[in-house]
């Protein structure tokens, strides 16, 4: 099994101006954000297609 590489985070670029009173989005802040989103499956889901409303079931053996 392949080990996944840790994230690493990247020295700021001299190259690059910030306006005064703006710092860049910290770790945490970003973490903060990701955990207050809702959440997601990883993959799509399938639809249930067993149960009262299945079409393929006679509804009327029900009754």
């Amino acid at each position: 099994m392949k080990r996944k590489d840790l994230a690493s985070v990247t020295p700021a670029d001299a190259d690059q101006i910030t306006m005064a009173g703006i710092a860049p989005v910290s770790v945490g802040e970003r973490l903060g954000w990701l955990a207050a989103q809702p959440m997601q499956p990883r993959r799509e889901q399938r639809p249930l297609d067993i149960g009262f409303w299945n079409p393929m079931r006679d509804q009327l053996e029900m009754f």
